[in-house]
């Protein structure tokens, strides 16, 4: 039997939904088949094997469960211990590579994308550059650097200019988020230029670039799940996101159960299967494995690439399973292609 160690928590500001993220995959993993170990990182990067119960995962309780928690002292050797590594870790410390780094400083195996691939999906600004080469098209955007921004704000001159440009490529209203973050963290819609500075500084607190991006008004919110099977890549159907507010926010992905997908999208069959042969593409572009989920917005006349999750969410509620599971592919069976995948 495959000894498999599920990592959970991390540093990242997803940490809660990394937790019931996992405790979901545990939960589902075939125990006739794979010994589980399971191991949570909690918010100051502190690594600990855990014994607990998938609850105290769950509601994130686990750090409070002294009896049932060790402290990890050396982390590179509690990892080789494990046949396979299924970080189930979001955003920062998690989908970034730099965990990735250290699994293959330790020369294990593991769930997910590599550390370049990890690195690159991550960046909103750079993965967009690289899929637009390919002809995929994206929405109209604007980065800025926190030094770059810094500077501008000791010259009101060349602030107000850079207000005024970018307003005249994107329009109004438009959004403002952190290049590297997930979970709609840090996200502002701005419908009045003078409240693009306020935005912005918003954003920093989350990351060191900020993405600026055109708004499009009446579109869809499309995803299509990805899973690699051996040379095969699994695509789904795509499915669309329907929102109560302006942002899908934290609450709507995981705190609102009758916020339901609608999959199949609501969109034409040409479109549906332009999304998934994008799909295809922008995994072998940027040069993903294992899995990720890639977004689109769409409108009647366009489709563009929004960006990619290389670790999505496997709660309740998360679309990337619940896309594979309507294509007939069940929960526990897509754990399984994960883990024998690697």
């Amino acid at each position: 039997m495959k000894r498999v160690l599920v990592i959970f928590g991390s540093m990242s500001s997803e940490h809660e939904v990394s937790c019931m993220s996992a405790a979901n995959v545990i939960e589902n993993i075939n125990k006739e088949k794979y010994i589980v170990s399971m191991v949570g990182i909690d918010k100051q990067g502190n690594w600990y094997k855990y014994n607990g119960s998938l609850e105290n995962i769950k509601n994130n309780n686990w750090i409070l469960d002294v009896k049932n928690k060790e402290k990890i002292s050396y982390i590179i050797d509690e990892l080789r211990k494990y046949d396979v590594i299924f970080p189930v870790l979001h955003g920062k410390y998690g989908e970034d590579g730099t965990i990735q780094g250290i699994f293959e400083i330790a020369g294990v195996k593991y769930v997910g994308c590599k550390v370049l691939a990890s690195s690159i999906a991550m960046n909103k600004t750079f993965s967009k550059k690289l899929v637009e080469t390919e002809n995929i098209p994206v929405v109209d955007y604007v980065n800025i650097s926190r030094e770059k921004y810094l500077d501008m704000c000791n010259d009101i001159n060349i602030y107000k200019e850079f207000c005024n440009n970018t307003v005249e490529k994107l329009g109004l209203p438009l959004f403002v988020k952190p290049n590297q973050e997930g979970s709609s963290y840090g996200v502002t819609k701005v419908e009045d230029i003078e409240k693009l500075k306020e935005a912005i500084s918003y954003a920093l607190e989350f990351d060191n670039d900020v993405l600026i991006e055109k708004y499009i008004k009446t579109k869809k919110e499309v995803e299509c799940a990805i899973l690699q099977d051996g040379l095969k890549l699994i695509v789904s159907t795509p499915g669309q996101i329907k929102t109560k507010d302006t942002i899908y926010s934290y609450d709507e992905k995981y705190n609102d159960s009758s916020n339901l997908p609608i999959i199949p999208a609501h969109i034409l069959k040409e479109q549906e299967e332009k999304i998934k042969e994008y799909s295809k593409r922008i995994f072998k572009i940027l040069n993903l494995s294992s899995l990720a989920r890639i977004d689109f917005f769409v409108t009647d006349n366009n489709i563009f690439f929004n960006e990619v999750n290389t670790m999505p969410g496997f709660t309740n509620t998360s679309m990337y399973p619940k896309l594979l599971m309507y294509d007939g592919i069940s929960y526990n069976k897509i754990i399984e292609i994960l883990i024998e995948n690697v």
